[in-house]
């Protein structure tokens, strides 16, 4: 079986992948991304403006970029076609949502995975960390109607301290569960917004790598 990841910024995505792999062994993965290829000139041309849907990712060194999602959406359609005469299932490493994204392979998209377990758990009160304040808007339409409260909070995967994820889960505390609403986020946060809330903290990256592994078990 062939897997493909696609990454809204550089692969090969050495900070995500190792960490879904123990729930998908045995299989062969193929990384793409929808800035390779791209020089900084060009990346910096994708940052949104005012009023443009903001999300974010890195680049292969590890660096920070803020993307206009909807320029990244036309871009994920051409990596979609890339892959999928290549792969047997294809796994997006976002969880922005992309409404319009289709393939003729199975396609998961952690956005669609997070909200239908929040909607089919009835959470009451949910916490959502973010990575920037510029989030918070398109993050409440997102999770609008999926708990009865949303409470949002926000620190970057790629350039949070320690203590600025302890703060953030300090404000999460009184929620019932908290999703940490980007790939970026790694097993160390959530260990530690789980420590300081003590409440289920739903991690996307290997929450998405438990249902490729489901699929790909014979």
């Amino acid at each position: 079986m062939r897997l493909g990841l696609i990454t809204i910024g550089q692969s090969p995505r050495s900070d995500v992948v190792p960490e879904m792999r123990p729930y998908i062994k045995d299989v062969e993965i193929f990384e793409l991304g929808a800035l390779d290829g791209l020089s900084l000139e060009e990346i910096k041309k994708l940052h949104p403006k005012e009023g443009e849907p903001v999300l974010v990712s890195r680049l292969r060194d590890g660096t920070q970029v803020k993307l206009n999602g909807n320029i990244i959406a036309q871009r994920l359609k051409e990596c979609v076609k890339r892959l999928e005469n290549e792969v047997d299932i294809i796994g997006l490493l976002c969880t922005g949502e992309f409404k319009e994204l289709r393939s003729n392979k199975i396609l998961i998209e952690p956005s669609l995975i997070l909200t239908k377990v929040v909607e089919a758990l009835n959470v009451e009160r949910l916490g959502v960390l973010i990575p920037e304040p510029e989030q918070e808007e398109m993050t409440l339409r997102k999770w609008d109607g999926k708990a009865k409260e949303i409470l949002i909070s926000s620190v970057s995967p790629y350039t949070g301290r320690e203590e600025d994820f302890l703060s953030a889960g300090e404000k999460l505390k009184n929620c019932d569960m908290v999703v940490l609403d980007c790939i970026g986020y790694n097993l160390k946060v959530k260990s530690l917004i789980g420590k300081i809330t003590e409440r289920p903290v739903l991690l996307p990256r290997t929450l998405m790598a438990r249902v490729i592994g489901e699929l790909l078990e014979r």
